[in-house]
């Protein structure tokens, strides 16, 4: 699907992480809502965009990730179609790295 939000983690270890989120309205006698968040590493100075996860959701209205601040982990909220808001919390795939792993839902 075509991305309706996209947005780069603000904080430093993982600036390299862009995750976005689609939506889509299948239409029909039962409509269904529904949309996806991927996450992808970027390095700009290579050319390089990497997907790195992505799970299927209801439809996503918004994406928003935690501000900076403390010894904080990475959280991304998403608003989605069901009325409903869900936070993941951004988990690295590799163990001594900083490259961008998996979302894992703690609220939804």
């Amino acid at each position: 699907g075509n991305a309706d939000a996209v947005e780069f983690c603000p904080h430093d270890s993982f600036q390299h992480v862009l995750a976005a989120s689609t939506y889509t309205l299948e239409e029909g006698d039962q409509p269904k809502r529904s949309g996806s968040i991927s996450l992808f590493d970027v390095d700009a100075e290579v050319g390089r965009l990497q997907l790195t996860y992505r799970v299927e959701t209801a439809g996503i209205f918004d994406i928003k990730w935690s501000p900076v601040g403390g010894d904080v982990v990475p959280f991304l909220a998403q608003a989605d179609a069901d009325g409903y808001l869900r936070i993941h919390r951004l988990e690295c795939c590799v163990e001594g790295s900083e490259t961008s792993g998996m979302l894992e839902t703690i609220i939804g």
